[in-house]
């Protein structure tokens, strides 16, 4: 694998999870670059421990605006004149074992396609069981771009319905090939719902800065097996095989 890879995180106050996450890409990433959204923990700390990771943009005390965010992290990874950039949240790790498969994906059976989507497994109360039932069945996002060689910077991620431009796209959406990503057999491991703890704290979260959010039924699936984005017959759940589970 030839080509240079930018990892790019927007965080705040992820502390318990960053370390993990960046452990799991630093075998397929050569940088990472990440905008700090004014952590209050340990997270700042943590990142700079990691000799890839090359740059560290802090701010604070500004208003929750996830577009603004992501196309301030683009430049940031742009600057670092990447081949291809990834795209991570800080509760992410990817699976085990993905840099084969995904150097395969990039370099042998999809070399001249510029999107890449991959499905979210959200885990549940144990470290080795997902949530899959109606939204969480289907998670897929596109998290991973190739450049072209020329100028790049017209890219850029559109404003959202949702407030605070929450669910904002990770990739620009005028780059070739947004509408026709390639779908990767690597799956990226979501903690970010593990506990009841966390999962009753993003759910306030998301409620404060999209309180009217009739399109996603006002977030109850988050918490519970409530509302239509949750599955017909209650919480279902997958087991992942040992050799694929981290501790938690």
């Amino acid at each position: 694998m030839k080509n240079k890879i930018v990892v790019m995180y927007r965080l705040k106050n992820e502390e318990r999870w960053i370390a993990k996450s960046i452990q799991s890409i630093l075998d397929i990433c050569s940088e990472i670059v990440i905008l700090d959204d004014g952590s209050t923990d340990k997270t700042v700390e943590v990142c700079s421990k990691y000799d890839k990771v090359v740059d560290i943009y802090q701010q604070k005390d500004l208003p929750f605006d996830e577009t603004r965010d992501r196309n301030l992290l683009l430049k940031l990874a742009l600057k670092r004149n990447p081949d291809i950039i990834l795209s991570l949240d800080g509760d992410e790790r990817f699976m085990p074992f993905s840099k084969e498969i995904l150097f395969e994906e990039l370099d042998v059976f999809y070399p001249h396609s510029f999107v890449f989507e991959f499905q979210t497994l959200s885990f549940w109360n144990k470290p080795n069981q997902v949530r899959y039932d109606g939204f969480y069945s289907k998670a897929w996002a596109k998290r991973l771009f190739r450049l072209k060689k020329s100028r790049n910077d017209y890219l850029r991620m559109n404003e959202t319905q949702y407030g605070g431009n929450t669910h904002c796209s990770s990739v620009p959406e005028n780059i070739p090939g947004f509408n026709a990503p390639i779908r990767s057999n690597v799956k990226i491991f979501h903690y970010g719902s593990i506990d009841s703890s966390i999962r009753e704290q993003r759910y306030k979260r998301m409620i404060n800065l999209d309180p009217n959010s009739s399109v996603l039924h006002n977030y109850v699936h988050m918490i519970d097996a409530k509302g239509p984005l949750s599955g017909k017959h209650g919480l279902e759940f997958k087991t992942i095989p040992a050799n694929l589970t981290y501790n938690v």
